[in-house]
This record gives structure tokens, C-alpha cells and sequence, in this order.
């Protein structure tokens, strides 16, 4: 050797450096890409109250998002079924989970949960009781490390709801859901 102290390089005081270095990478590998699917996971929970599920979601941003999805006819809609009262039932929490557990489904089913009990409907118009149409797998797709875009892929050729994400933190918020139909 050439006289130089490595003392510092010592075995026992690098595995533990060396160890919550390693800990720390994991956990933020598993952050990274566990946590959209936790969000997916809990926005469609049916045990959380619909109080709590307004933390996991952006409600401003996701009104205007389906406001920004409705054909202009919604907007001479009369009293009592407003555009106004059908953006309040779309953007309630209880729609929004039905969104995230029925993102195949046309709108006014996923909403119904949230609409005035004038609108909502038991069957299909052929007189079958409907029946969810559930996602069981998703697809993730990254823009940049603050956005995360979801989408049901477990349907080959049959599109869903398309769901984005922002990082609110270490955890996401729902922003915008993009809608397979328009708001009619």
C-alpha cells in the first residue's frame, strides 16, 4: 500500500451507510411506482366515506374539466336539471368513485350516484337491469415526475375513461377525467 489511512472505509461504518442508501432507493422505486396505483385503489374504495374521498381528488379541476367536455346543447338545459346541477352531480365524490369503478360505463351511469333523483335510471333502455362494467387492470403512463395518466387496459380495443393524476406531495390527486363520450 501506499501509506494512505482508509480507516474511514472501514466495514463497519459503511454497510450501515451503504444499507439506508440501498432502503432509500427502494422505497422510493416502490413510491414510484405503487403510489398511482394506490390512488386508483382508493378513489374506487367502497368502504371510504365520500367526505374523505374529496382529499383524493381536486374537485375545481375536475369540474372544469368535464365542463370543458359537454356539448354546447347542456347549456340551454331548463330548470331544475341546470348545467350547473349536473356538473355539482358529476364532480360529487360518490360519481367520481363510480367513474374510477366503471370506466367504461357512459357517463350518466358513472354520475348517477351523484345526480338529483329525477335523472337517475334503474335499467338500460331495452329493459335490462345494466350491469358495471369494471376495470380490473390499469395502465400508468408518466409525464414527467408530476403527472401520472391512467387509463383501464384489461379490454383489448374497448377504450375507458382516461384519469390524470397530479403529485400533490408523496401522494396523487385526480385532476381531469377524460370522458369516452361527450356530456350531452
Amino acid at each position: 500500500m501506499d501509506g494512505r489511512d482508509l480507516s474511514f472505509m472501514s466495514t463497519s461504518r459503511f454497510l450501515p451507510v451503504a444499507t439506508i442508501g440501498v432502503l432509500t432507493v427502494a422505497l422510493l422505486c416502490g413510491w414510484y411506482f405503487l403510489s398511482p396505483r394506490l390512488a386508483i385503489s382508493q378513489l374506487s374504495d367502497w368502504h371510504t366515506a365520500p367526505e374523505n374521498l374529496v382529499e383524493l381528488y381536486d374537485q375545481e379541476k375536475v369540474r372544469l374539466a368535464f365542463e370543458q367536455q359537454m356539448l354546447p346543447q347542456v347549456e340551454g338545459y331548463p330548470p331544475p336539471f341546470t348545467k350547473d346541477v349536473i356538473l355539482d352531480a358529476m364532480s360529487d365524490p360518490r360519481a367520481i368513485r363510480a367513474f374510477v369503478i366503471e370506466p367504461y360505463g357512459e357517463w350518466p351511469f358513472a354520475a348517477a350516484a351523484g345526480l338529483p333523483s329525477e335523472l337517475i335510471t334503474e335499467e338500460r333502455g331495452d329493459g335490462m337491469p345494466r350491469i358495471m362494467e369494471v376495470a380490473r387492470e390499469w395502465e400508468f403512463a408518466r409525464r414527467g415526475f408530476d403527472e401520472v395518466i391512467a387509463s383501464p387496459s384489461d379490454r383489448e380495443g374497448q377504450l375507458g375513461n382516461v384519469y390524470h393524476f397530479e403529485r400533490d406531495g408523496l401522494r396523487w390527486r385526480l385532476v381531469a377525467i377524460q370522458l369516452t363520450t361527450k356530456i350531452r
